[in-house]
């Protein structure tokens, strides 16, 4: 078969350059979408930034731009809903080159950095979204919730979220989360908005379980009981918590209802938000805890420690009466405490809890369920004038070691305890204590042992305080040194407990929201411990107040102090030819204080000159002269009379 042949003749077809290269970017353009549309967006995306430089016409660059922005924004989003934070950061940075991007990927860089633990980082670009932002509100929830959980700063938190309630009026958790923090940074101030704020989220989730814990709280914290009690009781049927339940026994005991307030506090060991806190091993298992029920009459019982120095020394005042109910006690504490617990002859042994393994027991009691088993009421808590104690000898040796030997007014304080008493406003600043230190015939001597704040590096020259923390080796040093002092002032802490168990004079300070075992902040003592008696701040923080009733106490002090020196040197003296010194010796009161700047601020008398001297001299003369001829006429009148 005989093919034809055909000549086939190139033709050279003009080609338009430019024209190609619009094709092929179109071509990528449309590549680049379709990968973005069909979940690709690596390769989408990356095809997009290969292709942007190639357009010179800025119009359509424009378009592109946009497009690219919109499919990255999209997928910026997947990632941080899968949680790829780091991966979504890279992007937003890349975005950032584009000229017209929106404005939220500030706000998605912020939460990014967030979720990656740059706090710092995540407010930056957040508050820069909401400066130049017009839709705000949204991110005044992210900004209050950043500087709320990461950075601390309630007050500033506060702020954000009162902006974010303006778009959100019908959102129960803001209102919560506003009403829970004035009641933290403020305690008793702005009690209104506390309550209008918390009251607002019941209304609006009123079968919220936090919600109705929070205003429970507010409610019982303002004393106002009825209202208190009835969210309590609905709390119980909305499942609560170990914490909601032990915030109840709180509440219970802080408003002198042991008897069920003391059997909620038990859920503390079960607590959801217990942090850092750490029990002992044996309070972790129920093996050998006694039940309440059983008869310990013939019974060895181990009686534990629980978390603080302070709540050791507290409640081993039940010792006593726990002895009257069972066989014998074994009585667990810390190591520190021993040496003071042993010379206090409490009638048990006393042992660490290293010891445990070794000691033969039928059950085990936690210290602070003593009120539980003793049955106490208010009005029967044992041992309140103190049964803590320590031998004189050892008193006068760390006396003679360790306290001037002088006759000054020596007062012991304490300002501030552990981390946990910082975080329930309990510490008080050592500037308060400044007046104090510098009253004549006065020696402050401080019993803080670690000084976390470093205030006592501050004290000013003319301030006198003398450490006396640093030769404390265990609580009975401590005990020691109390016993050597006229007075001790103190916050809220172990030492105070410790001045109450010894029967030492003391002043407790108190701020305005106390914790729940101090039933009674007023009167001359605090019910537990009779030889404390308690000065409050009237309001949060207001430790202005009951530190000027302090220096009005201590000023009598001081002067029954200084007198009976003087007294007691007189009569020493006197066969000697002694002179008892005169009243200029005394030690000046506020009241001679007073008198002087009164004195001082009468107006002198004008300075005579001649002419007023001569005029003087004639009322004097003239005067006289009216006197004696009414002195020559009173016996005429008494004559005609």
């Amino acid at each position: 078969m005989q093919v034809s042949k055909r000549l086939v003749v190139q033709k050279e077809v003009p080609i338009n350059v430019s024209q190609e290269i619009e094709l092929v970017n179109a071509l990528d353009i449309s590549m680049s979408e379709q990968y973005c549309r069909a979940g690709d967006f690596d390769k989408g995306l990356k095809k997009f930034r290969e292709i942007i430089p190639k357009i010179y016409n800025e119009e359509e660059k424009r378009g592109v731009v946009n497009k690219y922005l919109n499919f990255a924004l999209a997928f910026g989003q997947k990632l941080m809903n899968d949680q790829n934070f780091l991966k979504a950061l890279e992007l937003y940075r890349d975005m950032l080159n584009f000229t017209g991007f929106p404005v939220t990927v500030y706000k998605n860089i912020g939460l990014c950095m967030k979720n990656l633990g740059d706090a710092d980082m995540a407010i930056k670009f957040l508050e820069h979204f909401e400066e130049i932002s017009p839709d705000k509100e949204d991110v005044y929830i992210y900004l209050g919730d950043l500087v709320y959980s990461d950075i601390k700063d309630n007050k500033k938190a506060i702020g954000y979220y009162e902006k974010a309630l303006e778009k959100y009026p019908d959102n129960f958790t803001i209102y919560n989360m506003l009403g829970h923090l004035y009641s933290t940074c403020y305690q008793d101030k702005f009690k209104e908005k506390q309550i209008y704020y918390l009251t607002k989220a019941y209304e609006l989730a009123p079968q919220n379980r936090i919600v109705v814990k929070n205003l429970a709280y507010v409610l019982g914290k303002f004393d106002e009981l009825a209202k208190a009690d009835a969210m309590y009781a609905k709390l119980m049927y909305l499942n609560p918590t170990h914490s909601d339940l032990h915030a109840y026994g709180a509440y219970l005991v802080k408003h002198q209802r042991f008897s069920e307030g003391f059997k909620f506090l038990q859920h503390r060991f079960l607590k959801e938000d217990l942090g850092n806190v750490a029990f002992p091993e044996l309070l972790k298992t129920k093996k050998k805890k006694w039940n309440m029920k059983l008869d310990i009459s013939n019974k060895v019982i181990l009686l534990h420690f629980e978390q603080g120095f302070g709540d050791s020394i507290m409640f081993a005042r039940f010792i006593d009466e726990i002895k009257q109910r069972c066989k014998e006690v074994l009585f667990v504490v810390q190591k520190p405490l021993i040496p003071l617990m042993k010379d206090s002859k409490l009638g048990v042994e006393i042992y660490s809890e290293d010891d445990i393994p070794n000691l033969n027991y039928d059950y085990w009691i936690p210290l602070m369920d003593a009120p539980i088993v003793c049955e106490t009421r208010p009005d029967t808590i044992p041992n309140t004038q103190g049964y803590l104690k320590v031998p004189t000898a050892k008193i006068n040796a760390y006396k003679k070691q360790y306290i001037n030997d002088n006759d000054k007014l020596k007062i012991g304080i304490a300002y501030e305890g552990t981390m946990a008493s910082k975080e329930t406003n309990r510490d008080i600043e050592l500037k308060y204590f400044y007046p104090l230190m510098k009253l004549p015939d006065v020696e402050v001597y401080s019993f803080q042992v670690d000084d976390l704040t470093r205030q006592m590096d501050q004290i000013p020259p003319d301030a006198n305080l003398i450490r006396l923390g640093k030769t404390f080796r265990d609580w009975e040093d401590t005990a020691c040194a109390m016993n050597c002092m006229d007075l001790m002032i103190t916050t809220d802490n172990g030492v105070m407990n410790l001045a109450g168990a010894l029967g030492i004079k003391t002043f407790g300070l108190f701020n305005r929201i106390t914790e729940w075992r101090w039933f009674k902040t007023d009167g001359e003592d605090l019910v537990w411990y009779k030889s404390i008696k308690p000065f409050q701040c009237p309001t949060s923080d207001d430790w202005d107040t009951p530190i000027g009733q302090i220096m009005k106490e201590v000023e009598v002090l001081r002067c029954n102090k200084v007198a009976e020196k003087i007294r007691n040197r007189s009569l020493v003296s006197k066969s000697s030819g002694y002179e008892v010194p005169a009243k200029d010796s005394l030690p000046e009161t506020s009241a001679d204080k007073d008198i002087k700047a009164e004195k001082k601020s009468e107006p002198k008398p004008k300075k005579k000159t001649a002419s007023t001297s001569k005029i003087a001299a004639k009322t004097k003369t003239a005067t006289k002269t009216k006197t004696v001829a009414k002195t020559v006429r009173k016996p005429k009148k008494d004559k005609e009379a």
